[in-house]
């Protein structure tokens, strides 16, 4: 059966439902399962796998090495867990780096581009008066008559 004639019979039952008024409706969507942490994919899990792929430490090893660092205690491999992850931080920079670039670079050309496009009203500025500047009213006034008096 669907879900739409789940919800048509939930409805059905409700309106011959004498306990509640005939609008009432208690049906409520199915919430979606929460998505499961993968792992391999915390700070955690990937300082391990780097310190056994590049340092061939054991997986267990490489584990207690990182979670001594994590709650402040020192051991024989702080410094090398400790460089490792700067390593990673260092890697993530450069990639964040070459992924903002072009999006960098055209915002610098817009930049330019802007620049030129207010060169440009300066010039046209200073060769003719404001636009939309009316000479039947004083400066001061509004284009919707003179303001108000305060009381």
């Amino acid at each position: 059966m669907s879900t739409a004639d789940d919800v048509l019979d939930q409805i059905d039952t409700t309106l011959g439902d004498q306990a509640v008024s005939d609008d009432a409706m208690r049906w409520a969507p199915d919430l979606p399962e929460k998505p499961r942490p993968v792992r391999g994919f915390s700070p955690r899990d990937i300082l391990i796998r780097r310190l056994v792929d590049r340092h061939g430490l054991t997986r267990m090893t490489a584990r207690h090495a990182v979670i001594a660092v994590e709650e402040g205690r020192t051991s024989d491999r702080t410094e090398l867990v400790q460089a490792e992850a700067c390593a990673v931080m260092a890697e993530t920079m450069q990639q964040i780096r070459e992924a903002f670039r072009p999006m960098a670079e055209s915002m610098i050309e817009a930049f330019k581009q802007l620049v030129q496009a207010f060169e440009r009203l300066g010039v046209t500025a200073e060769a003719g008066s404001a636009p939309g500047r009316r000479r039947d009213r004083p400066a001061w006034q509004s284009p919707y008559g003179p303001p108000r008096r305060r009381r």
